[in-house]
């Protein structure tokens, strides 16, 4: 009897303890299975065939690069696709179109970097047009907001900015810009400070330089709203550096080549060695 007694206790204890371990067990593979799911996404899976002709339709940048980054930028465009909430607002009814567009300007943004997801931001709020924003007692044609984990754009105003990929104006380009720079510097985020801090002080000396000829109302290649603040000049840039590419070098070489080495990628050199 005593060792029969002493094996239902050590049966208990066993049991007790797998009872315990049990959800450790089922969470490392659950995220086992998550991890291989997302290298799956990452590295082969093909992107939906609806998102690839909008692609095709609407982006000179994805056009020009070559067929690997090609696919590179498509399972990228499709992971942020899935890691965000989209919202339309006053009625609009959200479209592949709005989801893939917007997800193709941040991938944009963000293609020379191993972080393109902007974790911070997981909601995307569109409006049909200019909105109006409480706080400020204005309309806005877009913002990004850390705080509330959101970014907001006016449809009609990002359509614009793809409509001419040449004139230097994208909104879609501008607040991504605005997002990728914020979650740079959110240390409470796995993706922060991925921009070089030696390629962002080289960009910042010039940068200044550059904000202080616009002041003086000197001719320049960037608009007057570039010059309000640096992180205004960047998002302003990043739009020329994009739609006015070979401008932008002609203007000012050394800013060009400090924007590529901030951003780790070179518009003049998708075309034929894919992005640096």
């Amino acid at each position: 009897m005593p060792l029969l007694f002493l094996n239902i206790d050590q049966l208990d204890d066993n049991v007790n303890s797998l009872v315990f371990l049990l959800p450790f067990v089922l969470a490392a593979m659950y995220a086992i299975f998550i991890a291989a799911r997302y290298h799956y996404w990452f590295r082969y899976r093909p992107i939906e065939p609806r998102y690839k002709l909008i692609l095709e339709k609407h982006f000179d940048y994805y056009r020009n690069l070559t067929p690997k980054l090609k696919g590179a930028f498509e399972r990228r465009v499709s992971l942020f696709i899935r890691g965000k909430s989209f919202y339309g607002k006053e009625g609009l009814e959200i479209t592949d179109e709005m989801r893939v567009m917007v997800a193709a300007s941040a991938v944009q943004i963000t293609f020379g970097f191993q972080f393109f997801q902007l974790p911070r931001f997981s909601k995307i709020f569109i409006h049909p047009t200019k909105y109006f924003n409480p706080q400020t007692q204005k309309l806005h044609k877009g913002e990004v907001y850390p705080m509330g984990r959101w970014i907001r754009l006016s449809w009609d105003n990002f359509l614009y900015g793809f409509g001419d990929p040449k004139d230097g104006i994208n909104l879609g380009l501008h607040e991504m810009t605005h997002a990728m720079s914020l979650e740079n510097r959110i240390r409470t985020n796995e993706a922060h400070s991925y921009i070089n801090p030696q390629a962002h002080a080289t960009w910042e000396k010039l940068a200044l330089k550059e904000i202080e000829k616009i002041k003086r109302k000197e001719k320049s290649l960037f608009r007057a709203y570039a010059s309000a603040n640096l992180e205004e000049f960047l998002a302003v840039s990043v739009e020329v550096f994009f739609e006015q590419t070979q401008a932008f070098y002609a203007y000012h070489p050394a800013l060009y080549k400090a924007t590529a080495q901030l951003l780790k990628q070179d518009p003049l050199r998708n075309k034929k060695n894919g992005v640096k």
